[in-house]
């Protein structure tokens, strides 16, 4: 399923003055923006990539407040001057609600928001009661300078 017109003409309540170019153009431009950014299955965990419906939905929020933005912009030209204020109003508080939206959805697709791989065993994540195969620790102490030094032990 794909993201359509209709879909966020029915987001938004069905506004005056928005046609439908405008709204094709940004799907465009946002399907592309949201593939290049959502995470795939690169390390080694399938699972980790977001579903189609996430992709979906983060280009439905985007494309709102693309829509929104041009709504906010041409009010003048197609509300009566005594409506303006009240649409304009309605109209930034739904792109406030929508922006913080889009950017949990892009967090939820991006790879710095969620991935995860998979490792081996390394000597940060051993089995319980293993010991590291390094014999030297380095371990840092902290003096009332404020200035970090290392000690190496055997």
């Amino acid at each position: 399923m794909a993201v359509t017109v209709a879909q966020i003409r029915d987001l938004l309540n069905r506004p005056r003055g928005l046609n439908d170019g405008t709204i094709n153009e940004y799907i465009t431009i946002r399907d592309a923006e949201v593939t290049k950014k959502a995470r795939g299955a690169n390390f080694g965990v399938v699972d980790n990539a977001p579903t189609t419906a996430l992709k979906e939905s983060a280009v439905k929020l985007l494309v709102c407040c693309d829509c929104l933005r041009v709504l906010i912009d041409t009010v003048p030209a197609w509300v009566p001057e005594k409506e303006q204020g009240t649409q304009d109003i309605r109209y930034n508080q739904q792109l406030k609600s929508f922006e913080k939206q889009a950017l949990e959805a892009l967090r939820t697709i991006e790879e710095k928001g969620g991935s995860a791989f998979y490792s081996g065993k390394t000597d940060t994540r051993l089995e319980t009661g293993a010991t590291p195969s390094s014999k030297t620790i380095i371990t840092t102490t902290h003096d009332s300078s404020d200035d970090l030094s290392g000690v190496l032990s055997d």
